[in-house]
């Protein structure tokens, strides 16, 4: 269920929060103009699967805490068939793997996806190595351009077929202000944006819930956007530096354990 897409009339963009209903896509997320990866450099990285099928991605908080997307989790779910595997490069290479046992989402949630968080618990702990490591919460935005990375599994053309190897993809930050011309109404100041220039770079439908990283922190969170990786439409995340409080308030963690931007 990775990222929302929003499939739209372009006429109708100016009327769209009361009108939008988010589409859940088929499970088929991407990174659009991505590269290969390996979790070694993004140990932080997690599947999320439900019936032994990968449904979104995520980032690694503690050893038995995960941070998604609310719209990841939200639903008919059958908490005993969701499950974390962490420490592959590769979806059909499974070395560790634990139950999720809690959802905590966040309260606000709505289906305009503000606020789109969660955390998932775990019913065990993640041995901490070379491809398995926490990531830091940002706790602010960076400068308009800057570069940040998204990874995910997710098709690498619209449309297409999952890749089984993590894929990574550079972007560029956007500014709230810049970005709300594109999606007038519709953002909210807990989302931020990312893209390139011209379009063709982008996270998308199965990408739901994975890190966006800044300076090796998590920054956001992919959750939705207008296609994928079209010009004038940028991928829109749940910003961390906003839900930050929320996240280390639910999860008993002191801020002073971790590093922070």
């Amino acid at each position: 269920m990775l990222k929302f897409v929003i499939l739209l009339c372009l006429a109708s963009v100016p009327a769209l929060k009361a009108h939008i209903v988010p589409v859940v896509p088929m499970l088929d997320g991407r990174i659009v103009g991505g590269m290969d990866a390996t979790i070694e450099q993004y140990p932080h990285q997690i599947s999320m699967r439900y019936r032994g099928n990968h449904r979104c991605g995520g980032s690694v908080y503690t050893s038995n805490i995960i941070v998604s997307a609310a719209h990841c989790v939200v639903g008919d779910l059958d908490l005993s068939q969701l499950t974390i595997v962490a420490g592959s490069t590769h979806l059909n290479n499974v070395t560790w793997e634990l139950p999720v046992t809690k959802l905590v989402i966040h309260e606000k949630y709505n289906a305009n996806n503000d606020y789109d968080v969660a955390l998932l618990f775990l019913g065990g702990d993640f041995p901490f190595n070379d491809k398995i490591q926490p990531i830091g919460l940002a706790k602010s935005r960076p400068a308009a351009g800057a570069e940040v990375i998204v990874t995910g599994w997710g098709t690498l053309v619209e449309g297409g077929n999952i890749p089984n190897t993590l894929q990574q993809v550079t972007l560029n930050y956007v500014e709230l202000s810049k970005c709300k011309k594109s999606y007038p109404l519709m953002l909210t100041d807990r989302m931020m944006c990312a893209n390139v220039e011209g379009g063709g770079k982008d996270a998308c439908q199965g990408d739901s819930g994975g890190p966006l990283i800044y300076e090796n922190q998590l920054l956001g969170i992919v959750s939705w956007g207008i296609g994928c990786a079209r010009k004038n439409f940028p991928g829109v995340y749940a910003s961390v530096p906003e839900l930050l409080d929320w996240i280390v308030d639910n999860t008993n963690v002191n801020k002073k354990e971790y590093s922070f931007l």
